[in-house]
């Protein structure tokens, strides 16, 4: 479980720095309301950007894998 949590970990961050890769973001001046910056995909329409908080997810998801699984109990100890 804890080489399974440090994979996870580990595609996150990819996940995280090469999402932002494939977006760009398109100011628009037209747009007086809140959303004033449109993220576009490859394709130019508009979207979500999914891998980036995938990558997020599955960091978040590792990390508490990776302390589900640890064996050092000397943080623990008060509680005994």
């Amino acid at each position: 479980m804890k080489k399974f949590g440090i994979i996870l970990a580990i595609v996150g961050i990819v996940m995280l720095i090469a999402g932002n890769f494939f977006y760009k973001h398109t100011i628009n001046a037209v747009d007086s309301s809140g959303s004033s910056i449109i993220t576009t995909g490859l394709n130019g329409g508009w979207t979500f950007k999914l891998p980036v908080f995938a990558g997020g997810a599955l960091f978040f998801l590792g990390f508490v894998f990776w302390a589900a699984s640890r064996t050092d109990n000397q943080h623990h100890d008060h509680l005994i």
